[in-house]
């Protein structure tokens, strides 16, 4: 079995993790937090730390010795003055480049895309401007622009699923705002399932690949469905911006692997 090495044991990374473990791989997995440590050895996970200070990342060699594919989720921060995302990336390449990693699985979102009348593809390339989708698209290019190995890019839509629940949020707002609008939501289990299936697959998977289930018509169909299975009241309708508009689809996943949405 390969050794998969997972860069962030948070949200995603921790269930991920402990899944492939069960699957028999053997997982690496980092964690910033040295509390966390021993968290992660108590699911048979090989628990690493990962040092991560403004422009400067650490990371022992022992992580990255051995691995075969590296899968990535760590995201951007948020609301930074000077952003550090890009700086931090390309500090991980100068460690990772020193190993025979031959695959990279990044976890991305779909935020890249700008809005659009037209539903939004792999191949779509208007890209938003907001700062932190300028963040992760630079942060692609690097990845896919290395030659020392493949990268495999997962968008990922609106998360939700585990301990993440956007509806309780919903749910204390006066207005549920743009109800009749596109939504772009995957399931934890989802992203789990397909990223099983590429690291199973005989052949590497690279490219770029939406991952956002086709299951809610909109904003309101999907906040619906799950207020109703927690009991909880949406606030009323508000209006529709359809400047903001964008439907992204996610099939092309559908049809590499075999696998439907189940969430």
């Amino acid at each position: 079995m390969k050794t998969i090495g997972i860069l962030g044991c948070g949200w995603l990374g921790m269930p991920l993790a402990k899944q492939l473990v069960t699957q028999g791989y053997t997982v690496k997995g980092t964690t910033t937090s040295e509390d966390k440590l021993l968290e992660l050895a108590q699911y048979g996970i090989q628990p690493h730390l990962l040092q991560v200070n403004n422009w400067n990342v650490e990371i022992g060699n022992s992580f990255l010795n051995s691995i075969d594919i590296l899968i990535i989720t760590i995201p951007p921060i948020r609301n930074e003055e000077n952003p550090t995302y890009k700086a931090i990336f390309e500090k991980l390449l100068y460690y990772i480049q020193q190993y025979p990693i031959k695959h990279i699985i990044y976890t991305s979102s779909v935020s890249v895309y700008a809005p659009s009348k037209e539903i939004i593809t792999e191949n779509s390339t208007r890209y938003s401007i907001e700062s932190t989708a300028k963040q992760i698209r630079a942060v692609e290019e690097l990845l896919l622009q290395n030659l020392t190995f493949t990268t495999c890019i997962l968008r990922l839509g609106g998360l939700f699923g585990g301990e993440r629940e956007p509806v309780r949020y919903i749910c204390k707002k006066d207005v549920l705002d743009n109800p009749e609008l596109p939504i772009n939501m995957v399931h934890l289990d989802d992203i789990i399932q397909y990223i099983n299936a590429i690291l199973s697959s005989m052949n590497l998977i690279s490219g770029i690949y939406n991952l956002v289930s086709p299951l809610y018509k909109n904003r309101f169909d999907y906040y619906n469905q799950r207020s109703k299975l927690y009991n909880l009241v949406l606030p009323e309708e508000g209006t529709n911006n359809w400047l903001l508009h964008k439907k992204v689809s996610g099939e092309a996943i559908q049809r590499l692997t075999g696998l439907e949405y189940r969430y």
